[in-house]
């Protein structure tokens, strides 16, 4: 019996004990890799995906402003004020029109409601000058009050700054406003950082500033006729057929990144991770509201 048991004695040696051991190491780190990996993989993509999402969402208001826009050669409140702002990090170029706005509530069914009441209230619209420009990221509650108007970025801003984070903080913004006079809105409004209380006409200013789409790297635009492009439009006796939109951004994820950080030092170079669509806008054949 004791021979039996001795003879079928077997186990497992310390050298194959260390081997197998050494097997599922190299076996769970290639897995560890290749899931880590997939997992980075994963979030570079969604983190591509939405920030194609947010330029979509900012060139879509673009696009629909402009395909409703309201311009007239002889009407001074109706006339499109541009201005081209290249800078060393990019373009920071100022567009400003007229346009029909959708309200909230509709201001058409809010008047038609109070009239029941045989209650007199002026007599509203839809037609908003709108402003679309880049400046320097403010805190959400400013935003939310409309008590401020960010002013339009300016290489000024930055001069003697070390720290390249505070120059990528920029914004593209869409001022919406029932005071038409271009005067009025873009000197007033943004470069004299005081807000009027009544418009041109002496009613009172209705205004909203909406914060579009941070990380900011150029706003471009470009206006063309028949015969050629234009860095900006000062033709007063007329309208351009189609606007070009580009603009570059860089998503939140990358602007952590001290890599990222850097790119102000290399001028018109885009940021490592910056994704750039363009949009061309027809603007249409009634555009011209004397027409």
């Amino acid at each position: 019996m004791r021979k039996m048991i001795k003879n079928g004695d077997s186990g497992i040696t310390l050298v194959e004990m260390l081997t197998a051991v050494s097997v599922m190491v190299i076996l769970g780190g290639a897995s560890y890799a290749v899931f880590n990996t997939a997992i980075d993989t994963y979030h570079i993509a969604e983190s591509k995906l939405i920030q194609a999402q947010r330029v979509r969402f900012a060139l879509d208001h673009l696009n629909r402003d402009l395909s409703q826009i309201q311009a007239d050669t002889s009407d001074e409140m109706l006339a499109i004020f541009t201005q081209d702002t290249p800078t060393s990090i990019g373009d920071a170029d100022i567009l400003s029109f007229v346009t029909l706005v959708r309200t909230d509530p509709n201001l058409f069914t809010e008047q038609a409601r109070v009239r029941k009441d045989t209650t007199i209230i002026p007599t509203l619209s839809d037609v908003r000058r709108v402003v679309y420009y880049v400046g320097q990221r403010i805190p959400l509650e400013m935003q939310d009050n409309n008590t401020y108007i960010p002013p339009p970025y300016s290489e000024s801003q930055v001069q003697g700054q070390q720290n390249t984070t505070e120059q990528e903080e920029l914004t593209l913004y869409r001022i919406v406003t029932t005071a038409l006079d271009p005067e009025l809105v873009v000197d007033a409004f943004m470069n004299s950082g005081a807000i009027p209380q009544v418009d041109e006409s002496g009613a009172p200013i209705d205004f909203k500033v909406t914060s579009l789409i941070n990380g900011v790297v150029s706003f471009d635009l470009k206006y063309y006729d028949a015969e050629a492009p234009y860095e900006s439009w000062t033709q007063t006796d007329a309208i351009p057929l189609v606007v070009q939109i580009l603009l570059s951004v860089i998503d939140e994820e990358a602007r952590q990144t001290a890599e990222t950080q850097t790119y102000v030092r290399t001028p018109g170079e885009l940021p490592p991770g910056a994704l750039t669509q363009s949009v061309m806008v027809h603007l249409p054949p009634s555009a011209n509201a004397s027409e």
